[in-house]
């Protein structure tokens, strides 16, 4: 007897899945946007550290100053936003044992370049602190580093507006009173402030170890 085998029927195929399209790589951001990016969140931030924390701190350098060199000066420092600071003390209490040492002269010029030293310092900090970030973060790095750089031009401009001055005409200037302690003009001021940054740029690429980056 035969036996006779069903009829079998024929499985639907399979359809192949569509070809779902590979999203582009996305383009690298334009360097230049990177750096337009950085330098106007720089520049904003030093702008809106003009109303307060930048000139604080550079009023906070020549109270410590004060408060070093002099006795019972109190030195109280006030702060107009977006316009300056002041810091007022009285030298009637003397010399202190440190200041006696450097001299009125010395003592005098410690005091009027120390908001400035201030300056120098937290600026060259952050510009170098940038230097190193924007490889991993290019706006952050580039923003700190612009910051720096309006901060110290603002210094440099300072010491320039006493070009040709005498310190009667501007008491309180700081660079006219470097001046008149120690004889040296507020141009050769104005040169050194200004070449603190390039120094420390180039400082910073001999210590990176791949420059071209």
């Amino acid at each position: 007897m035969k036996i006779l085998a069903g009829s079998q029927t024929n499985a639907p195929k399979r359809l192949p899945k569509p070809a779902v399209p590979k999203k582009p790589n996305p383009l690298p951001p334009d360097p230049r946007d990177t750096l337009i990016s950085g330098a106007m969140l720089g520049v904003g931030g030093w702008m809106a550290g003009t109303a307060y924390p930048t000139t604080y701190l550079h009023e906070l350098g020549h109270k410590v100053a004060v408060n070093a060199l002099y006795q019972n000066a109190n030195p109280t420092i006030s702060v107009t936003p977006f316009k300056g600071g002041a810091t007022t003390w009285s030298p009637g209490g003397g010399l202190s044992p440190l200041g006696q040492k450097l001299g009125h002269s010395a003592s005098r010029s410690v005091v009027a370049m120390a908001g400035t030293a201030m300056d120098a310092l937290s600026s060259v900090a952050l510009f170098a602190a940038g230097y190193k970030l924007k490889k991993s973060n290019p706006v952050l790095g580039t923003s700190m580093m612009c910051f720096s750089a309006m901060n110290m031009l603002n210094s440099t401009s300072y010491a320039a507006s006493g070009i040709g001055k005498a310190v009667a005409s501007k008491p309180g200037h700081d660079f006219l009173t470097l001046q008149a302690m120690t004889g040296l003009p507020c141009w050769a001021s104005a040169v050194i402030v200004a070449s603190i940054l390039p120094a420390t740029y180039l400082i910073m690429r001999s210590l990176d170890k791949d420059p071209a980056k």
